[in-house]
């Protein structure tokens, strides 16, 4: 038997090397209808990161109602200046968050639709409470509080 599939697997590579040299576009492994590629699966996963962490939520929700100033945000969501301006810089960095600058003031807005798909996904679930995430009984938070994301 371990005969047949290793007879199996040398006819396989065999063809598959032959397939490649006759013609260069069949390199790449084929990828499946429908599965996102490895460069849309980073790009996924860096807006969740980005997003993933409540303050910056938070600042996302906030710029979805229109533009805001760092001032503004810290009003609104709380924290400080500093954080707040670091938190912005890299989702604008992502795309995630727009800003324009006008005197010295910079507006920050979030105009993009996927950003706006992933709140409301995540405000739905939340309001059906399906949201897959288990209430500690001990009612103590996991983790330090900060976030390792940084914008790539």
């Amino acid at each position: 038997m371990a005969e047949y599939r290793e007879a199996g697997l040398s006819t396989y590579l065999r063809q598959r090397l032959a397939e490649i040299k006759a013609g260069p576009a069949l390199r790449g492994r084929p990828r499946s209808k429908g599965r996102p590629s490895r460069r849309q699966l980073s790009d996924a996963s860096k807006l969740f990161a980005a997003m993933g962490f409540s303050k910056r939520l938070l600042i996302v929700i906030q710029l979805m109602e229109g533009e805001r100033t760092v001032s503004d945000l810290v009003s609104l969501v709380g924290g400080n200046r500093t954080a707040l301006s670091r938190h912005l810089s890299g989702m604008a960095k992502l795309g995630i968050v727009q800003y324009r600058t006008e005197a010295k003031w910079r507006y920050y807005a979030c105009t993009l639709e996927h950003s706006k798909t992933v709140v409301r996904l995540l405000s739905d679930l939340a309001e059906n409470d399906k949201l897959p995430i288990r209430k500690s009984r001990s009612g103590l938070r996991s983790g330090s509080g900060s976030s390792s994301w940084r914008p790539g």
